[in-house]
């Protein structure tokens, strides 16, 4: 399925249905409508934007994020289903149940992946890089006691882009696109979460009682290298402002397959296929957290996204 997301950047857009449309208009003049079936989430930077009350719970019906972001392009609010799933009731009680060593594990997983994620960006330009945070992978424990996760960062970004480079969410540049782009893979999983039936408030490494979505934050790790991909690869011309074009290629990546080594599929399928392993997880009917292979968006022509008030 080709995935959408709406991106609504102009101030005064009024967004209601009409049907089975999400239709926006400003001034009462339609300018634009998609299939609720088409709309993976909907991301708001305008200042202000009004949203009729049968839109919200139409959204709900359909799991569909509506994800509320400030001027670092950072999400500070996302509306989501209170039910995504026949089983949630009974899921919640597991993954509220859950062991602390049962966590931990699922912590480790998570990391690791991430390090060789990132260590697998490093590979087409940097060995000594690459080899250096397969190691550290390799001695991601339970918990993460030794916070490999923090360590690989601070090796990795100035090997990603160069030595001056800082990762700091307040900055502009490749920052607020590398914002951008963990916006909409964060709306992504925490729609594959609530589908899945459980809660995204829960997290098993993220435990800060002020965030409501620490699951995703934790299940969103490994996939965000993709995101790194692809600021890397426009580094030259995604070093200023946020463009809409460039809003549009990030936005696109929903709508890319990937390649693993279990095969090619689209990535909110491989996001919902391990929020699924976790809630079995939790559940007692497998061991371990499915993770995907190694990860990689598949060369395509084009990578659309849908975007309204460019």
């Amino acid at each position: 399925m080709s995935w959408q997301i709406v991106d609504v950047v102009e101030d005064g857009r009024y967004l209601h249905t009409d049907r089975e449309w999400m239709v926006v208009k400003e001034n009462q003049i339609e300018i634009g409508r998609i299939p609720l079936t088409d709309i993976q989430s909907i991301l708001v930077h305008a200042g202000y934007a009004t949203y009729s009350h049968e839109l919200l719970l139409r959204l709900s019906e359909y799991d569909i994020p509506l994800v509320i972001c400030d001027h670092r392009h950072e999400p500070i609010s996302i509306l989501l289903s209170l039910s995504g799933h026949h089983k949630q009731a009974g899921r919640v009680r597991a993954q509220s149940e859950s062991t602390i060593p049962v966590r931990k594990r699922v912590w480790r997983d998570l990391v690791k992946k991430k390090v060789l994620e990132q260590a697998n960006s490093l590979k087409p330009f940097d060995r000594i890089g690459h080899d250096g945070l397969r190691k550290l992978a390799s001695k991601v424990k339970s918990g993460d006691p030794d916070n490999i996760e923090a360590r690989a960062a601070r090796y990795y970004w100035p090997r990603l882009f160069d030595k001056t480079f800082r990762r700091d969410r307040s900055q502009p540049g490749l920052n607020a696109h590398l914002n951008y782009g963990y916006t909409i893979l964060r709306s992504a999983v925490a729609r594959a979460i609530t589908a899945a039936g459980l809660v995204p408030s829960l997290g098993v490494g993220h435990v800060n009682a002020r965030n409501n979505f620490c699951l995703a934050d934790d299940l969103v790790e490994p996939f965000r290298p993709l995101v790194d991909r692809l600021v890397w690869k426009n580094r030259s011309k995604w070093a200023d402002e946020l463009t809409p074009e460039a809003r549009k290629e990030l936005a696109g990546m929903m709508s890319r397959s990937i390649r693993t080594e279990d095969g090619e599929t689209d990535l909110f399928r491989t996001m919902t296929m391990v929020a699924i392993s976790l809630a079995n997880l939790f559940e007692g009917t497998v061991s371990k957290l499915y993770m995907p292979g190694k990860v990689a968006f598949v060369d395509s022509p084009r990578f659309p996204g849908f975007e309204i008030g460019s």
